[in-house]
């Protein structure tokens, strides 16, 4: 019993202290694994300290369905000020053979693109990330959820 209660915590501890260095974290599931291009997803994000770098990342969990190699999404970051600007990000999920570059065993791949590394915010305050799916189709199937990591940054 006692060897039983050791692994238990030691595992508790394990996944405790995995998240101490992120800072903010949201994941949005699409519905039916399909992202038209009418739902744009929103990420709000409240910055308390405007010296401290953080790494940012993308979450992209894509199905074994999904028909192309790269993914694009367009992201419009509002700042606190009221100024917004928008980027391009072009995520490559399979390579030219068509294996995977996500983790993951069976249909579901997930992936964790590093962003922008340390990056800071010039203001305290909120942070409003708009992401639309920037692909051809106006409804592109087997993207499962999309999501934003904010990481305190350490030397």
């Amino acid at each position: 019993m006692k060897r039983f209660l050791l692994i238990i915590t030691l595992f508790a501890m394990l996944f405790c202290s995995c998240n101490r260095k992120e800072y903010y974290g949201e994941v949005t599931m699409l519905p039916d694994e399909k992202w038209s291009i009418d739902n744009p997803l929103y990420f709000t994000v409240n910055i308390e300290d405007s010296m401290q770098y953080f790494n940012m990342y993308i979450l992209l969990r894509n199905t074994t369905d999904f028909e192309t190699q790269n993914f694009y999404v367009f992201m419009k970051t509002k700042y606190p000020d009221g100024h917004s600007e928008q980027d391009t990000l072009g995520f490559i999920l399979c390579d030219k053979f068509g294996k995977w570059t996500g983790k993951g065993n069976g249909r579901l791949k997930d992936n964790k693109f590093l962003f922008q590394p340390k990056v800071r915010f010039p203001y305290c305050g909120e942070y409003t990330f708009t992401v639309t799916q920037g692909m051809r189709d106006d409804v592109v199937e087997g993207i499962e959820s999309f999501g934003i990591v904010l990481e305190k940054f350490e030397q």
